[in-house]
């Protein structure tokens, strides 16, 4: 076998991801971000020539679907023309966002002689003068709930094996099943090294041979938020597979914690939130952060907090509208609570209110029954919307389930616990009123 060869694996780049529920609350925002995959792209491009790879892989779903802009098929042309020009191959297989595509039906998208796409049938092309094999089969239908291992071949012995698999394994929350299999299973491939795609959390599932899951290499939203990366993987005779993650993304999301316990102040807890933001910025080596601010600690703010989210939102964008490189998302007060004699205090004036809270904590944010009520008012409301917010509250069905159940519910139940609490102080003063 050949000493070694080089190559770097990515997946789920998702180009042109729609992003349309951050673009309907902030257009800005959203312009900013409509090219950042293409950004991505030519730095994803420009690695590999610097570290002259052998090859490219990309495992999956390197379109979002639907998404398909001419432009972004004309820029793809364009990079991977780059790579012809210095030898270097890429291959490709299709996921479920990508398997129906329209690009290379409508020859809209040319690929160059360099890039060799895997079809339905699977398929292994050599590599690096033979020192290597890729071995890979695409999707041919958005949904895939059966096992794909099958239509793989078996391993050369005479040269590194790396087989390409979209795939969510045995499972991941959030996720349905898509090619699904198990470690033991391609271990038993013989393969050296396996570029996975489809979860976008990174995960190198075993060592060696290697299973790895390289996570998207840019995130989409608040959900997806924290260091993204690519893989750059040598692959030596007798060795463990050398993997080393690399940073490309030019826009980042993160959840930032900002601690207001004890903090009584207005003025001082927004201090500290300013504090937190630019200390966070400055310690990220990005070119745009997009943060969610998430207050916590115990502070008698934290009911006019919560009540009064958007005012300090819009505070707080106000601050940093005049700077491209720090974006607020969001504010959640979800964590901050009231200190405990104000809250003991509070549960006795309103048992309603707070019987009600336990309710909602332990048991209807977490009813399945009711995120598929909410699934279907959505789909209701989003036939009312114009056709260019379509998938305003996820672009698949999986992204619809984690919005409901991470945002729209949770926040839904603060604003109805904070209007019961409200209404329940009005009615203790009339009451108290009437009686003097």
């Amino acid at each position: 076998m050949a000493d070694t060869v080089r190559f770097i694996h990515t997946a789920d780049l998702h180009l042109d991801s729609p992003l349309r529920s951050l673009a309907a609350r902030n257009p800005a925002l959203g312009d900013l971000l409509r090219d950042a995959s293409r950004r991505l792209l030519q730095r994803l491009i420009d690695t590999a020539l610097e570290e002259q790879v052998d090859a490219l892989l990309i495992a999956g779903d390197l379109f979002d679907g639907e998404q398909e802009d001419v432009h972004t098929a004309m820029v793809l042309q364009r990079e991977l023309r780059r790579l012809q020009a210095q030898d270097i191959p890429v291959f490709i297989i299709w996921g479920n966002h990508d398997a129906e595509t329209r690009f290379l039906e409508s020859r809209i998208l040319d690929l160059p002689d360099n890039v060799h796409a895997f079809d339905g049938r699977g398929g292994r092309k050599h590599f690096a003068n033979d020192r290597a094999v890729v071995h890979g089969v695409s999707f041919t239908k958005r949904k895939t709930p059966e096992s794909l291992l099958g239509k793989y071949g078996k391993a050369d012995p005479h040269c590194f094996n790396i087989g390409m698999l979209h795939t969510s394994l045995t499972g991941a929350d959030g996720h349905n099943d898509y090619a699904p299999c198990t470690l033991n299973e391609l271990i038993d491939k013989g393969f050296d090294y396996w570029a996975l795609g489809h979860i976008h959390k990174r995960q190198i599932h075993h060592e060696q041979p290697a299973i790895v899951m390289p996570g998207n290499p840019l995130g989409r939203h608040i959900n997806e938020a924290g260091e993204r990366s690519i893989s750059l993987v040598t692959l030596a005779s007798g060795e463990k597979p050398d993997i080393r993650s690399i940073n490309l993304a030019p826009v980042r999301f993160e959840r930032l914690p900002v601690s207001l316990d004890g903090i009584d102040d207005r003025k001082l807890a927004y201090e500290q939130m300013l504090e937190a933001l630019n200390c966070c910025r400055d310690s990220m080596d990005t070119d745009v952060l997009i943060v969610r601010l998430e207050l916590e600690g115990r502070s008698v703010l934290a009911s006019s907090y919560q009540r009064d989210r958007q005012t300090l939102l819009v505070a707080l964008q106000t601050e940093y509208e005049h700077r491209d490189d720090l974006w607020i998302d969001s504010v959640s007060a979800r964590s901050l609570q009231l200190p405990e004699e104000h809250e003991d205090a509070a549960e006795s004036n309103h048992s309603i209110a707070a019987e009600l809270q336990t309710l909602v904590g332990k048991d209807l944010l977490e009813s399945i029954a009711l995120q598929e009520a909410v699934a279907e008012d959505l789909k209701l409301l989003s036939k009312a919307l114009p056709p260019d917010l379509n998938g305003l509250f996820g672009a698949t069905p999986e992204e619809e389930r984690e919005f409901i159940r991470r945002s729209l519910l949770p926040d839904a139940s603060v604003w109805m616990l904070r209007q019961l609490e409200a209404q329940t102080s009005v009615d203790k003063d009339s009451d108290e009123g009437a009686q003097s």
